[in-house]
């Protein structure tokens, strides 16, 4: 016989937990149904940079935000519609994860990391030859304004990092963790298409820029699936992502100024050298495993 209380407990579901065994499966339909929103969603809203002015559209700021969001609508499509777990948030990687200190820290350490390892791309730069390298009129304000560009722009960075790190990631999770990562890093770079075509990151329409994009997603997608992994939380991704974006003109345009090309950045060749070199310490440590969350109050 079954009692009330028993009634009342929902029966463990694995999807919801990073902790958990991994599905047997892909849940291909869910992963296709993600795609086909986040990259269509994308374009659409690109479109009318490509219809006129490209990156001098005067809606290009709007538009570039609104398609950062549309992996989380892809995100929120396939979790709600397709895979259905228990705990949406949870599998998400949103819901608040114990002890906050774990979470936190992630997402100091990714949101300075990236920084650093900015400016060890610079520093690789100069060792070998590749730019000079000297300070720019007013460089601590600078520096400073980064800081507080990175957390803004942290928003904007959730909307990408929802779809991911929050979903792809933990949907490819029976492919293994390894193959997992880098296919959600190799499926990033090309959704960024409908603006690095325009020139955008790379200054260049030269489809070359796709491929460049797509070498630093899976560098850096690597990276932001480790935070994800370790904290079972989205939010220190979506902090590491908010300081790439606002650190990576920024350090060149302070200790580069006048550089020619992203070489001397993270996404740029000397950057991945730099990224990949933390890769394989990472690798070499064993430290890619899927956290144990703890309490999850949602």
């Amino acid at each position: 016989m079954i009692t009330e209380n028993e009634r009342a407990v929902p029966p463990a579901d694995p999807s919801t937990d990073l902790a958990a065994p991994p599905a047997p499966r892909v849940r291909w339909a869910a992963v296709v149904t993600f795609l086909l929103v986040a990259y269509g969603g994308g374009w659409l809203i690109a479109l009318p940079l490509w219809r006129s002015g490209g990156l001098a559209n005067p809606l290009f700021l709007p538009l570039g935000l609104a398609v950062m969001l549309t992996p989380t609508l892809a995100a929120l499509v396939a979790t709600l519609v397709v895979v259905r777990p228990a705990r949406p948030a949870r599998f998400l990687g949103l819901a608040p994860v114990r002890p906050w200190r774990r979470t936190a820290g992630y997402a100091l350490l990714g949101f300075v990391g990236v920084q650093v390892l900015g400016l060890l791309a610079i520093g690789l730069a100069w060792v070998l030859g590749v730019t000079p390298v000297h300070l720019a009129p007013g460089t601590w304000p600078s520096l400073v304004s980064m800081q507080l560009l990175g957390l803004l722009v942290t928003v904007a960075a959730l909307g990408e990092e929802i779809g991911w790190r929050g979903f792809l990631l933990p949907a490819l999770r029976p492919l293994g963790t390894g193959r997992a990562l880098l296919l959600s890093g190799l499926v990033w770079g090309p959704w960024h298409a409908p603006l690095v075509l325009l020139g955008y990151n790379y200054g260049t329409t030269n489809p070359s820029a796709l491929i460049m994009m797509t070498v630093t997603t899976i560098l850096m997608g690597v990276l932001f699936g480790w935070l994800r992994l370790r904290s079972a939380s989205v939010y220190p991704s979506a902090f590491a992502h908010g300081a790439l974006n606002a650190s990576g003109g920024t350090l060149l345009a302070v200790f580069v100024p006048g550089a020619a090309g992203v070489a001397p950045s993270v996404l740029g060749w000397v950057g991945w050298l730099v990224v990949a070199l933390v890769v394989v310490a990472l690798v070499a440590a064993r430290s890619f495993r899927w956290a144990r969350p703890g309490a999850a109050t949602s």
